[in-house]
């Protein structure tokens, strides 16, 4: 390095600050910008790899990029050869030893988490609507129950409600 370059300070939390909402933000703030970082590394990584020039970050070319880079794009300033080294490197890439390359795997787990969530779903609702249903018969139990408690004013029991439950009673007997 340079002595007339300045070295990037990391990013620190104090030692002496207590343990609390605001620490906790900043450690997650930290945590994000490491796995930034990696991130950054790791596509510089794969650039190199397949030999493909690197772009410039926005403070090095002074203007500001899409965070998106195209490769293709990029192969335009390549001559002939590197453009087929880089296209057999993308085969290598997409086919290891005969298998499904990453973004397929992606694919699968991602259609087995759609599954998983739709079976979840289908479970909920399910739920629900036994729920509404054990709801309705609590209900229906409870009017039932105070039709048949009901009495008049000299304490006799009124048959007339008594008997609409009774009946609804035989009807279900016999429905079923």
């Amino acid at each position: 390095m340079a002595p007339t370059e300045e070295r990037r300070r990391t990013f620190k939390i104090p030692a002496s600050m207590p343990d609390g909402v605001h620490r906790r933000k900043l450690e997650k703030i930290k945590k994000t910008l490491s796995h930034n970082a990696s991130v950054k590394r790791s596509y510089r990584k794969t650039l190199k790899e397949m030999r493909l020039e690197l772009p410039q970050s926005p403070s090095q070319s002074g203007v500001k990029q899409d965070d998106s880079v195209d490769p293709e794009s990029l192969n335009e300033h390549n001559d002939p050869n590197e453009q087929e080294a880089t296209a057999t490197a993308r085969q290598k890439a997409t086919l290891r030893d005969g298998k499904k390359s990453k973004v397929s795997r992606f694919k699968r787990e991602e259609a087995a988490a759609a599954e998983l969530r739709a079976a979840k779903m289908e479970a909920q609702r399910e739920r629900e609507s036994r729920e509404a249903e054990r709801r309705l018969k609590v209900e229906q139990r409870q009017k039932n129950k105070r039709k048949m408690m009901q009495y008049t004013k000299t304490g006799q029991p009124k048959l007339g409600a008594r008997v609409d439950v009774l009946l609804g009673k035989i009807r279900e007997g016999t429905s079923s």
